[in-house]
């Protein structure tokens, strides 16, 4: 069993429109991932959550097949929703996390 507090982390569920898209992990050691739901997957009708996840991209299926992970930062279909800049800064400065976290 192990002990080991960097595993630790927050799971936050996302959705467009009431469609389940996946479930995003963050764990106290920075590591994020981002695993797309099965449902969300197959769905062909699925909506837009980005480009690369259209049903009418080239490699969507192979793109969505294995989970997103980074460090430190969240994937870049993530980070774009997030401010820049000062307003970034202030933010993270509130709520007393890196900049980058």
């Amino acid at each position: 069993m192990s002990t080991d507090t960097n595993d630790e982390g927050n799971v936050l569920q996302l959705s467009i429109h009431g469609v389940l898209i996946g479930y995003l992990a963050g764990f106290k050691n920075g590591r994020n991932v981002l695993s797309i739901a099965d449902t969300f997957k197959n769905n062909p009708e699925r909506p837009t959550f980005s480009l690369i996840t259209h049903p009418k991209f080239p490699n969507a299926a192979k793109l969505m097949a294995e989970p997103w992970a980074r460090n430190q930062r969240l994937h870049p279909v993530l980070s774009n929703l997030l401010p820049e800049g000062s307003l970034r800064e202030l933010i993270a400065q509130g709520l007393k996390v890196h900049i980058d976290n």
